[in-house]
C-alpha cells in the first residue's frame, strides 16, 4: 500500500493519539477484572496497528464499508446510518471470525445478509452468523440460480437449513431495484431474474450503495460476461469505491468495466499466498492505469472506507 510521507507521519500521529486516549480514560477507572484488563490491552494494541489515509470526514461518516479479512474469500460489511447489510460471510469455519468483527464494530442486528452466490468462499461461514444468538437478521438475499446448477452442497444445504430454521425467506434480487436504507440506496445491477448462467460466480448479485455523491460497487464473482451485460443497461456505473470481483481475477474487472466505474479506491478480498495467484498482475496493472489506490486484505488486515457523503477515509487494520 502506498502512502506519501505525509500520510504517514499522519496515520502514526492518529494512531498514537487514539492510543493514549484509550490508555488515559481507562487509567482513570480501577478495580477491573482480568478479562477486562486483557480485553483493553488487545483493544490498546489494536490501535497501534492501524493506518489512516484518505481525507477528513466533515460530520457523521453514514457510510461504511468493511471489508472483513477472511483470507481467501469475501465478507463486506456495509453500514448505512443504522442499518447494517452483510455481504458474504467467507469460508467454512469463517463464521466465527465474521461474528467477532461484527461484535467488535458494535453490530448485533443485520438488516439484509446478502449470500452474492453459493460458493463455499462466500456463503461458506453463513449458517454460523445466522444461527447465531448474538444477531437479529431481517432480510435475506440469495440469487436464484437454475435447477441444473443449484448446488448440492453440503455447504449450501447447511446455509438453507439455517435460514429456515430461523424462520427467514429468501428475497430473490431484481436488476433496477432499489431499496432505501437510512438516506442510503442500494442499487441492485445483476443478476437477471430467471437468468441461466453456465458458471455460479455469474449468478453473483452486484450491487451498488450512494450516499450524497460517494458510491460504492461490490462485485461478488462477477465474470465479464456478466460486466458487458451491466454495461448495456442504463446504470450510471461511476463508483469512488470498488470492492473488486472474484478476489482480483481476470475472468473479470475487464477494462471496460473498470472504465465505466472509474474508482478512487479498490479493495481486493485475497488470502496470502493463495493457489490461484490472486490478484492477478494484469487487474493490478488496469488498476494502477487509472490512477486507483489499491487495498488488500492479504496485505493490509480488515480494510473500512468510511464517508459523510462528500469525503472518503480509509483504515486499514491487521488483526
Amino acid at each position: 500500500m502506498a502512502f506519501s510521507t505525509g500520510k504517514k507521519l499522519f496515520r502514526t500521529l492518529i494512531s498514537t493519539i487514539l492510543s493514549l486516549s484509550i490508555i488515559i480514560t481507562s487509567a482513570l477507572f480501577t478495580g477491573c477484572s482480568e478479562d477486562e484488563a486483557n480485553q483493553w490491552l488487545n483493544e490498546i494494541f489494536g490501535m497501534l496497528n492501524y493506518e489512516i489515509s484518505g481525507d477528513t470526514i466533515d460530520g457523521e461518516a453514514k457510510l461504511k464499508m468493511h471489508v472483513i479479512d477472511v483470507g481467501q474469500g469475501d465478507s463486506v460489511l456495509v453500514q448505512c446510518g443504522e442499518k447494517n447489510v452483510l455481504i458474504d460471510c467467507g469460508e467454512n469455519g469463517m463464521g466465527g471470525t465474521v461474528l467477532d468483527y461484527l461484535r467488535r464494530a458494535g453490530v448485533s442486528h443485520l438488516d439484509w445478509i446478502i449470500g452474492t452466490h453459493p460458493h463455499s468462499d462466500h456463503i461458506g461461514g453463513m449458517d454460523t452468523v445466522i444461527k447465531s444468538n448474538d444477531i437479529t437478521i431481517d432480510h435475506v438475499m440469495m440469487p436464484q440460480t437454475s435447477k441444473n446448477m443449484t448446488p448440492t452442497t453440503m455447504t449450501y444445504t447447511e446455509v438453507l437449513a439455517a435460514i429456515k430454521k430461523k424462520k427467514l425467506k429468501i428475497t430473490r434480487p431484481v436488476p433496477g431495484e432499489e431499496y432505501d436504507l437510512d438516506g442510503v440506496t442500494m442499487l441492485v445491477l445483476s443478476p437477471d431474474k430467471g437468468a441461466k448462467y453456465e458458471e455460479l460466480n455469474d449468478y453473483s448479485i452486484v450491487l451498488k450503495f450512494t450516499f450524497g455523491n460517494v458510491s460504492i460497487i461490490t462485485g461478488g464473482d462477477a465474470s465479464n460476461l456478466v460486466e458487458r451485460q451491466i454495461i448495456t443497461r442504463d446504470y450510471d456505473l461511476s463508483a469512488d469505491i470498488y470492492k473488486v470481483s472474484h478476489h482480483g481475477g481476470k475472468d473479470g474487472n475487464s477494462q471496460a468495466f473498470l472504465d465505466e466505474i472509474n474508482p478512487r479506491y479498490a479493495a481486493i478480498s485475497v488470502g496470502a499466498d493463495n493457489r490461484y495467484g490472486h490478484p492477478k498482475k494484469e487487474i493490478l496493472k488496469r488498476l494502477r492505469n487509472i490512477d486507483c489506490e489499491v487495498y488488500r486484505t492479504d496485505l493490509d488486515g480488515n480494510i473500512i472506507f468510511e464517508s459523510d457523503g462528500k469525503n472518503i477515509s480509509v483504515i486499514v487494520s491487521k488483526g
